[in-house]
């Protein structure tokens, strides 16, 4: 980096790499707000990168992180640096082993990088148990070559075991390993710090993953749910209507109303940009594989129906169940909770999304317009997953989008045939943790990906 510009520019980079949206835009606003302050005062140095580069709230500990570890002297850059090629040396050793050990008959065995950093986790005593089950298959009596694929199934079983064993915590870890890295090691040093660390100020429960959710925390995700809802609500439109306030000037409306004078300008029209507010449906499943998110969907359900008017709500597991007018005109979420599990029939039963869409399609067809937008929340685990992607094609040629809200880490969907199935005819987004939550609703959720 020789330049002030140019630190910037890679201070941005790392911020786009930590998940932080910034533009070129805000980027070249970021170097020209350095113009008008004093760039030896540390305090209004970060203030101008913060106020042109972050937007969001929950952003602020990305930056803060970033910013405390780019923005360093030398000295301690050059000790990041040799902390980073340190792990990088050890993560070369550890790939290095595990090529080694995972081989039949002298030959390295087709496992997916995924796998072989599942590999690296595993203890040592599991890591034994593996080589020796590979040792004897490879010696055993009348063990040809063609014998190698049997092999290889049964390793990416057993390692995919103990992937699923992992918490989301170090599934996530994993992810960032391989996906955080610019490709430049001045700037890689920094992304992977950041991405490890806590960042000051942070919200914790933004970051919980929502099976985790404490009882006395409930009311606060609700509250951050209703506050987020209201981003579905104020999204503007590229569409204008006419108001009475001074806005935009109107000028085809100005011109036509000062027809009456000559064409002079007496009594101008105004115009302001329309607030977006979508039709919305939300299909969420309360069947048994989701009980532990429970305490993450109605509070979902609840902050969703509490902000937004055109909004129906579905619960379902073997079928369809309206859920609307538990939610409409209450304040008390755990008196709605309450009445809502107690008198569902869904509640912790097997999982047909497939009924459930076909109920919604024939008994509320009405709702399915090319203005709606449809969430379907559920972890994808449920009978019948072709039908089931049939049924979501024909409806996602019926409405505006669908957005399908999974719980389960991104990590494990590779080990659901569903899910790229079901993918093809709808936007599937990770969704945990609040945190999740907020960067989906901060995309433009009515434009198609």
């Amino acid at each position: 980096m020789n330049s002030l510009a140019d630190n910037i520019v890679g201070f941005a980079q790392i911020l786009r790499q930590l998940g932080v949206r910034i533009s070129i835009a805000e980027t070249i606003d970021a170097v020209n707000s350095l113009t008008i302050i004093d760039n030896f005062d540390r305090d209004e140095f970060r203030a101008a990168l913060k106020s042109t580069l972050i937007k969001n709230a929950e952003d602020q500990a990305a930056f803060e992180q970033t910013f405390n570890l780019f923005f360093v002297p030398p000295e301690a850059k050059q000790e990041q640096r040799e902390a980073w090629d340190s792990k990088q040396q050890l993560d070369l050793e550890q790939s290095q082993q595990a090529q080694e050990e995972l081989v039949f008959q002298g030959r390295p065995l087709d496992i997916p990088d995924e796998l072989r950093d599942v590999y690296k986790l595993l203890p040592e005593m599991e890591k034994q148990r593996l080589q020796e089950f590979l040792e004897k298959t490879s010696t055993g009596h009348n063990v040809k070559e063609s014998f190698q694929p049997v092999v290889e199934n049964l390793l990416k079983s057993s390692l995919s075991f103990w992937q699923r064993q992992l918490s989301p915590e170090d599934l996530a870890q994993l992810a960032a390993a391989r996906r955080q890295l610019l490709g430049y090691d001045e700037l890689d040093h920094v992304v992977d710090s950041a991405a490890g660390l806590g960042g000051t100020g942070r919200n914790p429960l933004l970051y919980k993953n929502m099976q985790d959710i404490a009882e006395h925390e409930i009311p606060q995700v609700t509250s951050l749910i209703k506050r987020l809802a209201h981003r579905l609500t104020t999204r503007i439109s590229r569409r204008f209507r006419m108001t009475g306030r001074r806005k935009l000037i109107d000028i085809r409306q100005s011109i036509r109303r000062n027809m009456r004078y000559g064409g002079i300008m007496i009594s101008l029209k105004y115009k302001t940009q329309k607030i977006h507010k979508p039709n919305i449906v939300v299909l969420c499943d309360v069947s048994a594989s989701m009980t532990k998110y429970v305490r993450f969907t109605l509070p979902l359900l609840f902050g969703l129906s509490s902000v937004v008017k055109n909004i129906e709500s579905f619960v379902f597991a073997t079928d369809l169940e309206k859920v609307t007018g538990y939610f409409r005109g209450r304040d008390d979420f755990a008196q709605v909770t309450e009445e809502l599990i107690s008198s569902s029939a869904q509640m912790g039963q097997g999982t047909n999304l497939y009924i459930a869409l076909t109920s919604l399609e024939a008994q509320y067809k009405k709702l399915l317009s090319p203005s709606t937008l449809l969430f379907i929340i559920s972890d994808a685990n449920t009978l019948a997953p072709l039908e089931t992607a049939g049924e979501l094609s024909l409806i996602s040629k019926k409405v505006k989008r669908i957005l399908w809200l999974n719980t389960q880490p991104k990590e494990r969907w590779s080990q659901n045939s569903a899910i790229p199935l079901f993918s093809k005819h709808c936007s599937m987004f990770e969704c945990y943790s609040l945190a999740h939550l907020t960067k989906i609703l901060s995309l433009n959720l009515t434009r198609q990906s």
